[in-house]
């Protein structure tokens, strides 16, 4: 399904700030309801028709990888087809949400669709498994146009181990740092990436 036809997960800019604190740049924390609401009133829109369009928010799960105090730190690539992305860091791996079996989505479709990104993006070895997936909050931008358009919902995936290995490595590269290390690449980060270290991980 080439960009003109993708259906992608929106919510209208005027529900969504009914529900939640607005928070121009930042992480917004919340109680799971809001994100139950959220996902109850989203819809499936063309994704070229929402591209420019700042009345929608297109939502995109973003997960940070994590075994105890370490995570798993993605170096964007050219080969990498957002191009406004390429040579940054990233700690959160994530994607458009496309409809599934159904078009009425749930908190689950959620996950599953992360956990489908996830398993595009790595793959486990060696008995590696997740063993938490949590909810942290929102992330939002609305300083620069290309976030302007998208609201990210973090969450931390747990790894058992650090037994993980990037699947295209033509567009990406991983590697695990300590906490106590990332701020070494903040210069190098994505905007989202920044937002998440300052207000969670920090």
């Amino acid at each position: 399904m080439n960009n003109m036809e993708e259906l992608v997960f929106a919510i209208p800019v005027k529900e969504l700030w009914k529900l939640l604190a607005y928070k121009e740049l930042g992480l917004i924390y919340t109680k799971s309801d809001s994100l139950k609401t959220i996902v109850r009133k989203g819809l499936f829109r063309k994704r070229n028709e929402l591209e420019e369009d700042p009345s929608f928010k297109q939502i995109i799960p973003y997960a940070v990888i994590s075994h105890k105090d370490s995570f798993l730190l993605f170096k964007r690539s050219s080969g990498q087809t957002e191009k406004r992305l390429q040579n940054l860091y990233s700690l959160g791996m994530g994607g458009h949400m496309n409809p599934g079996n159904s078009m009425f989505p749930e908190e689950k479709y959620l996950v599953d669709q992360l956990k489908r990104e996830l398993f595009e993006e790595v793959r486990f070895i060696n008995g590696c498994l997740i063993e938490d997936i949590e909810f942290i909050g929102f992330i939002n931008d609305d300083t620069i146009p290309v976030s302007r358009v998208h609201l990210g919902l973090l969450y931390n995936i747990r790894l058992s181990s650090k037994d993980v290995l990037v699947s295209e490595t033509d567009k990406m590269t991983g590697e695990w740092v300590e906490k106590s290390i990332l701020i070494e690449f903040y210069e190098g980060m994505e905007t989202w990436t920044k937002i998440v270290f300052d207000n969670y991980i920090m």
